[in-house]
């Protein structure tokens, strides 16, 4: 917390606080609310056992890692690995699994997830990076831009939605892309608030990629992607709770000092008022979060 601000305005976060956190159990558990101790190792945060650990902890570390009060610093750390290593570890084969998934769930290496692209994003059905098979069959031959990927500038791995069909959600297929593949480019975004996050724009120009590098099967990457955003927009749910719990802290301590008409904010009824929506509203949503937790962990 002391250094958040530091880092963000420096537009990076040290890799060795990665490092350390993935030492004590906090990074892997960012992942998602299951353990594999074969990939994450048996050092889980809190004392809980990896039997224990769901997907209400996954939920509290989320919310509580909020406590930054910086989204760029959560995304930076957690940005790219909460949404572009579970697709791998949900319909990647075994050889992708023992490839990458144990060195990027400790912290060795780095990955992000690469769906979004300067004429698609939310419409994921109408990406236009293809991947076309080689002559021989060993090759997929990737071509497109991805743009706004998050934790791309220091990623070894990009989990990465192209085109291997015809047009429409059916063409979609997942394949994951590495950083020193031939023809991949990565330049900087600078976002606004978002400074440490490494957000990306990624050119693919002619880039090989083994046909065993594809996750899961061909033409099924709309839905892995479907599932994958499920988790992702209950991360972000996470966050905005966190986030609220901040500005709500904020906004009490400083009703308990400023004064106005010779009575602290607090005096005042109108201000009580405002506070007591405020919470209500923030309690409402740690109610929901903690139903989805739930339903999660038994549907």
């Amino acid at each position: 917390v002391p250094n958040s601000s530091k880092w963000v305005e420096n537009q990076e976060v040290p890799l060795e606080v990665s490092k350390r956190m993935a030492e004590l159990g906090i990074y892997q558990a960012s992942i998602k609310g299951v353990w594999f101790s074969e990939y994450f190792g048996n050092v889980l945060p809190g004392g809980i056992t990896a039997e224990e650990f769901d997907w209400l902890h996954y939920s509290i570390l989320i919310t509580e890692s909020m406590r930054t009060g910086s989204v760029a610093m959560l995304w930076s750390i957690y940005g790219g690995l909460g949404i572009g290593l579970p697709p791998v570890l949900n319909f990647g084969s075994k050889y992708l699994k023992q490839k990458l998934v144990a060195d990027v769930a400790q912290a060795r290496k780095y990955i992000c997830l690469a769906i979004t692209e300067p004429w698609a994003g939310s419409d994921v059905g109408n990406i236009q990076t293809t991947a076309r098979k080689s002559e021989d069959g060993k090759f997929y031959i990737v071509n497109g831009i991805k743009k706004w990927i998050t934790g791309g500038m220091w990623s070894d791995y990009f989990t990465t939605a192209v085109r291997t069909g015809g047009p429409g959600m059916k063409g979609v297929s997942l394949l994951l892309l590495e950083r020193e593949m031939p023809g991949v480019s990565i330049k900087k975004i600078k976002c606004q608030g978002m400074w440490g996050s490494g957000t990306s724009y990624i050119t693919f120009e002619d880039v090989k990629v083994p046909v065993e590098n594809l996750i899961g099967k061909e033409g099924k990457g709309f839905k892995y992607i479907m599932a994958n955003f499920n988790t992702e927009r209950y991360s972000i749910i996470c966050q905005a709770l966190g986030a609220a719990r901040i500005c709500y802290e904020e906004a009490f301590k400083f009703a308990n000092k400023r004064k106005t008409f010779g009575k602290k904010l607090i005096e005042h009824g109108v201000i009580r008022n405002k506070l007591g929506h405020m919470i209500r509203q923030i309690e409402g949503l740690q109610n929901w979060s903690e139903q989805i937790a739930y339903q999660l962990n038994t549907l």
